[in-house]
Formats: C-alpha cells, structure tokens, sequence
C-alpha cells in the first residue's frame, strides 16, 4: 500500500497526525518490531511506511 492510500486509511479510523508522529518517536526509541506496535492501527507497518505516510499526510 502506497503511503498516500495507507494516510487516507487512518485518517477514516480516526488516526491523526499526532498519532503518526508518536508511532514513529516509539519505534526509534524501542526499536518495535511492527508485530508490537504502540496503537494498533499501524500493526504490520514498518518504520519506513509510517514515515511515508507522514510524508502523505497532507496531500
């Protein structure tokens, strides 16, 4: 899934940028693997494809 697709996504289950942004902090600092997300909504994506759907955000 693109990262634009992926934005629009949670953007509808109430995800915010805010979110994304904590998602990533939590994955930098404890290096998560994407099975052990901080919010579920972003299980199975890896760090890269939470970075680029920040990049999407706003598109």
């Amino acid at each position: 899934m693109r990262g634009y697709e992926a934005a629009q996504i949670l953007k509808e289950k109430g995800i915010t940028l805010e979110d994304v942004e904590a998602e990533i902090a939590y994955r930098k600092e404890t290096n998560a693997f994407s099975n052990n997300p901080q919010n579920e909504a972003f299980m199975d994506m890896t760090l890269n494809q939470i970075v680029r759907i920040r990049e999407m955000w706003n598109i």
